[in-house]
């Protein structure tokens, strides 16, 4: 008798455990989808955001290297205009030193093929009977052609502080990227091609002509 009455209850109970084992199952199934939801919401906002940084980061390394282009830029044209303006100094001595050379060239010839009366009177533009005597004409010119030597040196040696030197001219080979031919003579002492003659001195910094130099030329007779 007590196991036919016993066994309809448990069925009941079971049924009843397992309506409560499938609510339960249900429930949690739920919190599963809804903890799915809110961790995709989440792997989305995460995305979004690392995306936004990365992007962000992006620009900021792209202004940074615009910034430092333009800075670079800006030192180069700065770099290059005051060099460029170094050597507009430059280029006004460069006829003070013509000058020094042309000066120095003329009182070295009159010092070397006159004599101290005929210098004397070139120098002071006076008469043959006029020259006073006593004078040392040729001490006199041989120390002012010293006193241009010294002047002359010291501008050369100003440009040079600038890296601007003379371009090599007499004995060397003509070059037309560092020489211009003014005139041809025959060439006797020289051979052809020959740089025998400076009229101009030219003069250059590093690579760069300043200005060529103007030449005479041998060539074949």
């Amino acid at each position: 008798m007590n196991g036919q009455y016993d066994s309809p209850a448990s069925e009941a109970d079971l049924l009843a455990q397992l309506g409560e084992l499938r609510a339960g199952i249900s429930a949690l199934e739920k919190q599963i989808t809804r903890a799915g939801r809110e961790q995709l919401k989440a792997n989305t906002l995460t995305a979004a955001q690392t995306e936004q940084l990365t992007l962000a980061l992006e620009q900021l390394r792209t202004a940074d290297t615009r910034r430092e282009a333009a800075l670079n830029d800006l030192r180069e044209r700065n770099r290059v205009e005051q060099a460029e303006a170094r050597l507009a100094v430059v280029r006004s001595i460069l006829p003070a030193l013509d000058g020094l050379d042309e000066a120095l060239r003329s009182g070295q010839a009159t010092l070397a093929r006159s004599t101290e009366t005929d210098l004397l009177r070139e120098l002071l533009g006076l008469a043959p009977e006029s020259a006073p005597s006593g004078a040392d004409p040729r001490t006199t010119l041989a120390a002012w052609l010293q006193g241009l030597e010294f002047v002359r040196r010291r501008l050369l040696d100003a440009l040079a502080a600038e890296s601007v030197i003379p371009i090599p001219a007499v004995g060397q080979r003509f070059n037309p990227q560092r020489h211009l031919a003014l005139e041809a003579v025959v060439a006797t002492k020289a051979p052809p091609g020959t740089v025998v003659g400076e009229i101009r001195r030219g003069y250059s910094v590093g690579e760069r002509i300043l200005r060529h130099a103007e030449v005479i030329v041998a060539r074949a007779g």
